[in-house]
Parts: C-alpha cells; sequence; structure tokens
C-alpha cells in the first residue's frame, strides 16, 4: 500500500516537472516574441521617421529648386510633377502603406539630376545677360552715333539753308536811281517835289534794274506801294491793287508790273493813274519783287 503511495507521488512529481518546464518554455517564447515584436515596431518607427524626415527635406529642396527655374525662364513641368507625387508616397508612408528607401533614393538621384540642369540653365542665363548687356551697349553707341549724323546733318542743313539764303538774299533784284514823276492832265512831267495837287493826273515811277549775274534771267514781277501821308497803303483793285507775300504775311500793293529781266541795268518805268486827286503830304514810294525790298523814293503834294 505504501509503495503505491510512493508511486503515485512519483508520477504527479514528473507531471508537475514537465508542465512547469512546458509552462516555462511557454513563458519564455512570449516574451522572446514580445521583445521581437518590440525591436521590430522601433525599427519601423525609425524608418519611418527618417523617412518622413527625408520626405521633408526633398520637399523643400524640390520647391526651392521650382523658384528658381521659374525665375531663370525654365520648364518646371517635371518639378512640379514629381512634387506631387512625393506628397502622395509622404500620405501612403504615414498610412504605413509602402517602404520608401528605394523612392527616397530616386528622388535624390532627381535632384541631383536637376541640378546639372540648373546649372546649366543658369550658364545659359549669364550668356543671354552678356549678350543682352552688348546689345544695350551697341544700342546706346549706334543711338549715340545717329544722334552724331543727325546733328552733323541739322548743322548741315542749317548751313544749307543759311546759304542758301544768302545766295537768295544775294540774288534779289536792286533797283537804282529810284525817281518819282507827276504827270498832268495835259501830259506835262514833273519831278515829284512840292508837286500841286491839281497838276497831279498820274505818278510815273522811273528806275534801273541792276545787273547781277545770280539773278536768273525770267519774268519778275514788281510791285509798287504808294503810302499816303496817313501811313496808308493806297490801295483800288479797280486800278489793279492787291497783295502779294512779304516774310509769310500779306502785304497790300498799289500797283504791279511784269519784268522781263535782261541782267543788263535794264531802265523800268511804272505808271500809276488814280481815279482820286492826292491830298497835299508827304508820300512814299516802296518797291518789292520776289519777297524783298528793291527800292525806295518820295514824293510830295501841296
Amino acid at each position: 500500500m505504501e509503495k503505491k503511495n510512493n508511486t503515485g507521488l512519483l508520477v504527479g512529481l514528473i507531471v508537475m516537472t514537465i508542465l512547469a518546464a512546458v509552462f516555462g518554455y511557454l513563458y519564455y517564447n512570449e516574451r522572446s516574441i514580445n521583445a521581437k515584436q518590440a525591436t521590430d515596431l522601433e525599427t519601423r518607427v525609425t524608418e519611418l521617421a527618417n523617412a518622413e524626415i527625408k520626405l521633408d527635406s526633398i520637399s523643400k529642396q524640390l520647391d526651392a529648386r521650382i523658384l528658381e527655374v521659374q525665375g531663370l525662364g525654365g520648364d518646371i513641368e517635371e518639378l512640379q510633377k514629381v512634387r506631387a507625387s512625393l506628397e502622395n508616397d509622404r500620405i501612403a508612408l504615414r498610412k504605413g502603406n509602402v517602404t520608401l528607401g528605394r523612392k527616397v533614393r530616386e528622388y535624390e538621384a532627381f535632384l541631383t539630376k536637376k541640378d546639372e540642369e540648373i546649372a546649366r540653365l543658369r550658364e545659359e542665363n549669364q550668356q543671354l545677360i552678356s549678350q543682352n548687356e552688348t546689345l544695350v551697349q551697341a544700342k546706346t553707341e549706334l543711338e549715340t552715333s545717329k544722334q552724331a549724323i543727325s546733328d552733323s546733318l541739322s548743322g548741315v542743313i542749317s548751313r544749307n539753308t543759311e546759304l542758301e539764303s544768302k545766295v537768295t538774299t544775294a540774288a534779289a533784284l536792286r533797283a537804282r536811281n529810284v525817281k518819282i514823276y507827276a504827270i498832268s492832265s495835259k501830259g506835262k512831267v514833273r519831278e515829284g517835289e512840292n508837286v500841286k495837287s491839281r497838276k497831279i493826273d498820274k505818278i510815273r515811277v522811273d528806275f534801273i534794274l541792276e545787273k547781277n549775274p545770280l539773278t536768273a534771267l525770267d519774268n519778275k514781277t514788281v510791285y509798287m506801294r504808294i503810302i499816303d501821308p496817313s501811313g496808308a497803303t493806297i490801295s483800288d483793285t479797280k486800278t489793279g491793287s492787291g497783295v502779294f507775300d512779304y516774310n509769310g504775311q500779306e502785304q497790300g500793293f498799289t500797283i504791279s508790273k511784269e519784268v522781263t529781266y535782261s541782267n543788263n541795268n535794264q531802265d523800268v518805268s511804272i505808271l500809276y493813274d488814280r481815279n482820286a486827286a492826292f491830298p497835299s503830304g508827304n508820300y512814299k514810294i516802296e518797291l518789292y519783287s520776289e519777297g524783298f525790298p528793291i527800292g525806295e523814293g518820295s514824293f510830295s503834294v501841296k
């Protein structure tokens, strides 16, 4: 009886030992699994954090490249597409859907490639700036030369105008020995000094057109003005009066005459027949042709 009890106790001890070993194994194994899971989780969190940091850095670099390329006038379409792809990867990373080790390396390689393109773009822009500065300088020099030529041309034109004016003035007619005669109704001629009014029927003005080799040999119109004692020009359209241009203004004349200039000190006579009496006083005769005064004289009536 005692032997059976000892055997049962031994069996119970063996079973308990086996169970303790099993439970011990299971506890140790569970602890090992939990430790590994904790280590894996920590590693995963670290990887995600590092990936987030790298993506954030790459995102900022992409933004900087986009601004620089845009400022240099380059194409930013590819950069914008990569920027959008990066944002999608960042969202997937936060959800735990992707591992971005390879993608981060691709992004970094893309930035390196873009840096090379940006360097070329900077160089091209610098060349364009240099070319533009050269063109601006050339334009400035051209404008300066153009202004100098314009100033020189203006000077030549001014001198030519002045010379032409001098030549024109030099070529103007000159009336010499201007004499005024009063002619009565009976045909008696008196020199126009203190002539009685009742003895004046017509006025005749004689003069010599001086020889001038600069004057063209063609028909000249000589305008004669008789200015009365009040300073007014005697004018009557019935006797051929009118206006002519003098210094850009209309000037009234008493009578005119066409003369064929022969350049030989020719004698010219102009006869004026007035249909009214000449009041007493001093009168002035002025002769004009081709815009210039060519001679003058006077007579008096008592």
